[in-house]
């Protein structure tokens, strides 16, 4: 069945996003990693067979949206929770059965992930992919969906956890892909430069 993944993301410039990992490498260099971490996430996506959707947190400029090549649209909610949310009901209303809603940050994030979710999705309402920090760089979720971003802590090392019990307390289902590692802190990026996973990009 079709698959459709939206890409969170925002425009990559100095002093935009990647604060903590700017405190340790300047906000120049953590903007050209946070590009090339965008860049591979959208290839991806592509590259995985998907309608590709990329959902900015605020508007970006003219001319670096033109040359990106995927639909774009802007992400509307007060927290990550109703974003989420409401990127997944855009999507659903466009009649879309299989949504898959990555980050742009995870080196690892490969085509198999997405087939492997959109699988799952055949048996479970919702897929989550654990974060070794304690959050998700993947979830996805079918028609109606579930409202499993109520009362969610977003960037705590309970997040992940509290969504589990979430989904468990509305009676739904859910299957857990592999664990990976978001690019967040310098601590983060030293960790995967040299493993054999990450993209020639990043390197």
């Amino acid at each position: 069945m079709k698959t459709c993944v939206v890409v969170f993301g925002r425009e990559p410039i100095a002093g935009g996003g990647k604060s903590r990992l700017a405190v340790g490498i300047g906000a120049e260099a953590a903007a050209r990693i946070y590009d090339a971490l965008l860049e591979h996430t959208l290839e991806t996506a592509t590259g995985s067979g998907a309608r590709v959707v990329l959902s900015l947190a605020e508007t970006p400029s003219g001319s670096w949206a033109r040359k990106l090549g995927v639909a774009t649209e802007i992400q509307r909610g007060n927290d990550l929770g109703d974003r989420m949310d409401d990127a997944f009901a855009r999507r659903f209303t466009e009649g879309e059965r299989r949504v898959v809603v990555v980050g742009s940050d995870c080196p690892w994030f490969t085509t198999a992930h997405v087939a492997k979710a959109s699988a799952k999705l055949g048996g479970a309402d919702a897929v989550l992919g654990p974060a070794s920090d304690g959050g998700y760089w993947l979830v996805a979720q079918r028609p109606p969906g579930l409202a499993m971003f109520s009362r969610i802590p977003w960037s705590s090392p309970d997040t992940l956890d509290r969504t589990r019990k979430r989904i468990s307390a509305l009676g739904g289902t859910w299957f857990e892909l592999e664990e990976l590692v978001d690019i967040d802190t310098l601590e983060d990026l030293e960790l995967v430069l040299d493993h054999p996973r990450t993209p020639e990009q990043l390197r």
